[in-house]
């Protein structure tokens, strides 16, 4: 007699901690962390069976800035089974910004993995066991997933092109890069407490410094296509303004850090910058404006837009080489050649 097929139980997943802050909530349209929280309960409910404990998720805000009955409200709303389904937590903090949120949460962690993932991003089918999933390899210390920009509109369709991200179709492209970003990623929670996010004047290149020290200490990282988030798009034209001077800045910090120490280098780091993203990104509006419904006769506006927004980037940054000065950052350490280099191993 033929034997009968026997299933094949899938592993159980490890207990983990997931870290949220609530700053990008602040400006966001209620409705994209409102999609979050929902996307975050799918998420959980589905891989309920197989979790070894429930996961441990922290809402973190300044309770300077933040009304905690705001996220109450939310999870009441748009999330109601949450706190059956994890360890919920909403822990306030006097003053903390966005990557020192993520510290922090890191910090309060007792499980050996931890998940950081932004107030506004939402996770797709898959999101979570795909994200500690390379941790079977015990060298692995960080994880970094896939993150798109959503879009409703002219703006956001104009970003979800011309901005950091990739579109859903260059996942290929997207795990080749070598770039992970605190909004969508896991760490091994003993490495990240002694290797935490960096404090610099900088607004938003604190992962990219750290992921460059991780580096060059010799650990090991990965990035996975199969961890997907949809990130909230930005809040209108005034917020936009505001990022773009900002990434100027930070952009400016970055070459004196890592390409040139002189004004004139800095200066001309900011035209190759400048030159290289309204390039890349009018082209891609054209090429590839249908994948994100975005008709042919809105592509010249989509273009003006893209060239404002680097425009004033690139003012920033030219601002900021003309007159700003930094300290040198150390050069990272090579890390000990110990086991301290490898972490547990995860079922995979």
């Amino acid at each position: 007699m033929p034997r009968k097929a026997t299933r094949i139980a899938a592993p159980a997943l490890p207990a983990v901690t997931i870290v949220i802050e609530w700053e990008n909530a602040i400006d966001v349209e209620d409705k994209w962390t409102g999609a979050a929280m929902a996307a975050l309960e799918r998420e959980i409910a589905d891989l309920a069976p197989r979790m070894s404990a429930r996961p441990r998720i922290m809402y973190l805000y300044d309770r300077n800035a933040v009304d905690p009955a705001i996220i109450e409200t939310t999870l009441s709303a748009m999330a109601p089974r949450l706190r059956e389904l994890a360890e919920l937590e909403i822990v306030p903090t006097d003053g903390l910004t966005y990557y020192k949120l993520k510290n922090y949460g890191i910090g309060q962690a007792k499980t050996d993995l931890s998940i950081m993932l932004d107030s506004d991003a939402a996770p797709q089918p898959g999101w979570l066991e795909n994200l500690i999933k390379p941790f079977a390899d015990p060298k692995i210390m960080a994880v970094g997933g896939f993150t798109v920009l959503g879009y409703d509109d002219l703006l956001s369709k104009t970003f979800a092109l011309g901005w950091i991200f990739d579109l859903r179709s260059e996942r290929t492209k997207t795990v080749k890069r070598e770039k992970i970003h605190a909004n969508n990623c896991a760490v091994r929670t003993d490495f990240f407490r002694e290797n935490p996010f960096p404090d610099l004047p900088a607004f938003k290149k604190q992962c990219g410094f750290w992921l460059r020290d991780l580096t060059a200490k010799g650990y090991d990282y990965t990035r996975t296509a199969d961890a997907m988030t949809v990130h909230a798009p930005h809040p209108g034209y005034r917020f936009l303004a505001w990022r773009a001077w900002t990434m100027g800045l930070d952009r400016d910090y970055q070459a004196f850090q890592t390409a040139t120490r002189s004004r004139l280098g800095r200066l001309g780091f900011a035209l190759q910058f400048f030159g290289g993203k309204v390039g890349k990104a009018w082209w891609r509006i054209w090429t590839r404006g249908g994948q994100v419904e975005l008709p042919v006769w809105q592509r010249p506006a989509a273009m003006a837009i893209i060239l404002g927004f680097y425009g004033v980037g690139l003012a920033g940054e030219v601002g900021s080489a003309l007159t700003r000065s930094f300290e040198p950052l150390p050069k990272p350490q090579a890390a000990p050649k110990t086991g301290a280099r490898a972490g547990k191993a995860v079922p995979a």
